[in-house]
């Protein structure tokens, strides 16, 4: 028996090609030259959680403290590092033609290579803008470094996925990575709440997901997404068991994304996290699912030759999810006091929008038009959130985010620089011109209208003109209301965070005028 199994692992293994006699390895160099940015990521993780580790146990307790500063900026410095490799590899990546690796589990052309990039950028910012806030808050470590760099190492591969076992194996990393980073400050109990939470809720969404693909599975018969996709346009695949999946994979993924009613997560994660971390997880999550949630769903939809009416369901039930999200994310964001509460119930407004531009791509003949519109969206989307959520954590002390709205007031008195920036930064959450917000608003609206989707369209003006009374309350504590206090922080110790803040604005205004339709 043992000398049967043995003759028979060489065809296991390996695979003929040709009379030739010449066997071709299942996995090749070229396999992981496609996911070079991947493994820079993982790479650079594993370094800088080893430096940490190992320096943890050699240094005696009487040394620490002076190898803590030296310590802390190898760290960072290696962690921005290994981000502009990986970005540089990404943009290489994108002037390539498409690839396939490890027998088409994974799929790299220039779209995802663009989302690559974009995860990239929001991990670069996160480390850049972490660099002061741990120092602040006590909490420089290494795992900080080594799970945003494992969660976008993860996301990137979740969006590369080409088939269903690599797409739910992906998303668990990425969600194991986001569990962490929520509950990151330890010591704080609404931090281990919040992480707890967000831990129990993903484990049922993981459920629906993990059964939906497993109903897909048993309906076409196939894994990759491809292949599922020809069994439906040969309507070869069973419709009742396909519809099932298909709804279980909605709800699972609109987990992901924060999307109502599968929203009740994100708020509290959102408040419990430590601010660069919210930052980086309401970007680079939100990116790399709504992307997989547009090819998967626009996949399965567009079959021309399929009797299954899987687009016509779709559309219904997403056009309804997104205006629901969009009302209910806006109208609950009016009732808060909390900043970063606002910004959670406007993240979710934001879904939203996003999935308006998902309804347009199940559209086969402006498929690609709105792709691009939601492609565009993230971008600005990315810079809004990462200046928000770290400029909240530039003006934290004492081991608090400033999250009250009161906390703002005179803001423009004291911090000029800071205040202009996130008036920038609200303006172009609320879609106001010539921010770029107000063009990725515009492109979403617009997919919506060519697809004949007016109702949803109003539905995202109706939430535009609500969510201008939360962005502007803002400013009015910032620009017509005495200071309550002065500030504590020092500007000259938040180089980094203010250097995220002013650099993300600029660029909102600099898109916005000079770039309205950059993916267009």
């Amino acid at each position: 028996m043992i000398n049967a199994a043995t003759s028979l692992l060489p065809e296991m293994v390996l695979a003929q090609t040709g009379n030739t006699g010449v066997a071709e390895a299942l996995v090749t160099w070229a396999d992981f030259r496609a996911i070079l940015p991947v493994l820079v990521l993982l790479a650079t993780g594993t370094l800088v959680l080893l430096i940490d580790c190992f320096n943890r146990g050699l240094s005696r307790p009487e040394a620490a403290g002076k190898r803590r500063s030296s310590l802390s900026a190898v760290i960072n410095l290696l962690g921005l590092l290994g981000a502009v490799i990986a970005g540089a590899l990404a943009v290489s990546s994108m002037q390539q033609p498409e690839m396939t690796a490890f027998q088409d589990s994974i799929r790299v052309d220039s779209f995802s290579s663009s989302v690559s990039l974009l995860i990239i950028l929001g991990t670069f910012f996160s480390l850049l803008g972490a660099i002061d806030y741990l120092k602040r808050f006590d909490a420089e470590h290494g795992e900080f470094h080594c799970l945003l760099h494992y969660a976008a190492a993860s996301m990137i591969l979740f969006v590369q996925s080409n088939n269903l076992i690599m797409l739910f194996l992906t998303v668990e990393t990425l969600s194991m990575a986001a569990y962490l980073l929520t509950s990151y400050l330890r010591d704080q109990r609404r931090s281990v709440e919040g992480g707890l939470k967000y831990f129990i809720l993903g484990s049922f969404s993981s459920g629906f997901l993990l059964f939906g693909f497993t109903l897909i599975f048993g309906a076409t018969g196939a894994i990759e997404l491809s292949a599922i996709a020809e069994s439906i346009a040969a309507n070869e695949a069973d419709q009742s068991l396909l519809l099932a999946g298909l709804a279980l994979t909605v709800i699972g993924l609109g987990f992901k994304v924060g999307a109502f009613p599968f929203h009740s997560w994100l708020p509290d994660a959102y408040e419990a996290a430590p601010a660069v971390a919210t930052g980086f997880m309401s970007v680079t999550v939100k990116s790399a699912a709504i992307v997989v949630l547009l090819r998967f769903l626009v996949l399965t939809a567009n079959q021309p030759g399929s009797e299954i009416p899987v687009g016509e369901i779709l559309t219904t039930l997403l056009s309804l999810l997104a205006a629901a999200t969009i009302l209910y994310g806006n109208l609950v964001a009016l009732m808060q006091n909390s900043v970063k509460r606002m910004l959670a119930y406007s993240a979710i407004g934001h879904t939203g929008y996003l999935l308006i531009g998902i309804v347009a791509a199940l559209d086969p003949g402006g498929s690609k038009t709105a792709e691009a519109a939601v492609l565009f969206y993230l971008l600005p989307y990315t810079l809004m959130s990462l200046a928000a959520f770290t400029l909240l954590g530039y003006l934290g002390e004492n081991g608090q985010d400033r999250e009250n709205f009161e906390d703002y007031r005179g803001l423009s008195s004291s911090r000029p620089v800071l205040a202009l920036c996130l008036l920038v930064v609200l303006v172009s959450f609320a879609g106001i011109p010539p921010t770029a917000g107000f063009w990725a608003k515009l492109h979403i609206f617009r997919a919506a209208l060519d697809g004949g989707h007016t109702w949803l369209a109003l539905a995202g003006i109706a939430g535009s003109v609500i969510s201008l009374y939360f962005y502007l309350r803002l400013v009015v504590n910032m620009y017509m209301r005495p200071a309550r206090e002065e500030l504590d922080t020092d500007p000259d110790a938040n180089l980094a965070s203010g250097l995220v803040i002013v650099t993300a604005a600029l660029a909102l205004i600099i898109l916005g005028i000079f770039f309205p339709d950059l993916s267009l």
